[in-house]
């Protein structure tokens, strides 16, 4: 199961809400706790609400109460209630006994605006609220006291009525719309290291992370990033001076055997020992080449592809032929100049005609053509190879058939190099059904044979 990536902005956002909640929350429980426990009486305001909401003038004109059941409830189990009920016309609804200190602004109703007054302590007989609202009897005024004051639960509801929205509201779309911002601009370093992360080459050795771009909570983990780049580098420095060491090392006993072999008397024994002793040759210079290539030695300047190539073909002719094939040379009577390292290209051609001497089925003919536009290939006449193998083959070692010969270096080596100078290479069906591969490099403007195809001429060892 995949598991879903949360955003760290919005956790830190909706929990940075969750907090201010929960602090306004306890700040309300708290003043609540300091209202009930100071003995402060606080009078509901549902109270002269209701009182309002069921008043109506009776058929005798008078202000009187709709038998509303809470309303009766409240009258019945109040028995110090009292109010003053008045309206802008002059009538008045009068319950219970008026406090002294409460008359004069009784007689005062209508020029007073909603208020209270607590007590200070039980039995609350002070306790007053003064309560006005507009009906459709227009503008009714209530003072009233003597009822029970407000519990704890009330006077909770009422302050988180009050303030709860007016204060979290605000506060979470400013921590919606402040805190990501905020965070973009602190992990804008985190983005930069990402982008340096992602930009990171295989090939490219020493690379690292600037570290001192992030906040200091993730260095560890650039640092630990950098640390394991360090290791990998080791690492590749490691197997590369062992290949290095290796390769050098089989030069010199490879050598001596190809020396010995070739005083042996001509046969075929001695065509398939060199074969052999060529393959192993080609892989000590495959595992140098590699090495070479990674660490970027490779000299460029301007060689001619044609007198390149027809040496190199000259010198793998007798293990062709050794081998029971024919090799030809197809190539322009012109030079064809290109910017290369004639090490590198050299030992493509030698891959390319090793390959075909190993998969070409062992007869028919050989073919290095070169044209005039820098691109070169060997054909052959083998069985081919299947067309949904054709990118595979360039994979390190790759074989087409596990049980054949070679360490599958081959052909990469010869796509890496090939990269190297700007080109590609490419593998289709030759015309007599074998494999035919082509290398595209881009000719020099001072080529005289570019554009020409005329003049080619071909030789056949």
């Amino acid at each position: 199961m995949k598991v879903k990536n949360k955003s760290l902005t919005l956790q830190l956002a909706w929990r940075l809400i969750g907090l201010q909640a929960a602090v306004i929350l306890g700040l309300i429980i708290a003043w609540t706790y300091m209202i009930y426990v100071g003995n402060l009486s606080y009078i509901d305001e549902n109270v002269p609400r209701m009182m309002v909401n069921n008043l109506h003038m009776d058929d005798a004109g008078k202000l009187a109460f709709r038998n509303d059941a809470k309303l009766q409830s409240l009258l019945r189990t109040s028995p110090g209630l009292w109010f003053v009920i008045e309206d802008e016309k002059g009538h008045r609804m009068i319950h219970g006994k008026v406090p002294e200190a409460y008359r004069s602004l009784a007689d005062s109703l209508t020029q007073l605006q909603s208020g209270e007054v607590h007590a200070s302590g039980p039995p609350y007989a002070l306790a007053m609220r003064i309560y006005t609202d507009d009906t459709s009897m227009g503008r009714i005024y209530v003072i009233c006291g003597g009822v029970p004051t407000a519990n704890v639960g009330i006077i909770f509801a009422l302050i988180l009525a009050y303030f709860g929205w007016r204060i979290s509201l605000p506060l979470a779309l400013l921590t919606l719309i402040v805190v990501p911002w905020l965070i973009r601009r602190s992990m804008r370093g985190v983005a930069e290291v990402a982008e340096q992360a992602q930009a990171i080459d295989i090939d490219e050795r020493g690379a690292r992370l600037a570290d001192h771009t992030v906040p200091r909570e993730l260095q560890p983990l650039v640092q630990a990033f950098n640390a394991a780049l360090e290791r990998l580098n080791e690492g590749y420095n490691t197997r590369d001076r062992f290949l290095a060491g290796a390769a050098h090392e089989l030069r010199a006993p490879i050598a001596i055997i190809e020396a010995r072999i070739e005083t042996l008397e001509a046969g075929a024994m001695r065509n398939r020992l060199l074969i052999d002793v060529a393959r192993l040759s080609n892989l000590a210079e495959q595992l140098l080449d590699l090495q070479r290539l990674g660490k970027h030695e490779s000299k460029f300047e301007p060689l001619d592809l044609v007198s390149l190539l027809s040496e190199v073909t000259a010198d793998v002719a007798p293990l062709a032929i050794g081998a029971g094939y024919e090799l030809a040379l197809d190539a322009p009577e012109t030079p064809v100049m290109v910017m290369g390292d004639p090490l590198s290209l050299a030992r493509v051609l030698t891959n390319l005609i090793q390959n075909a001497i190993a998969h070409g089925g062992g007869r028919g003919l050989i073919t290095v053509d070169v044209r005039p536009d820098g691109t070169f290939g060997v054909s052959d006449q083998g069985p081919g190879i299947p067309a949904d193998e054709r990118q595979r083959i360039f994979e390190p070692f790759y074989r087409l058939r596990p049980s054949s010969t070679g360490a599958g270096l081959g052909l990469h080596l010869v796509q890496e190099i090939v990269a190297l100078h700007g080109g590609r290479i490419d593998l289709v069906e030759a015309d007599g059904g074998g494999a035919w591969f082509r290398v595209r490099l881009l000719a020099m403007a001072a080529n005289p044979a570019v554009n020409d195809v005329g003049g080619a001429v071909g030789v056949r060892i």
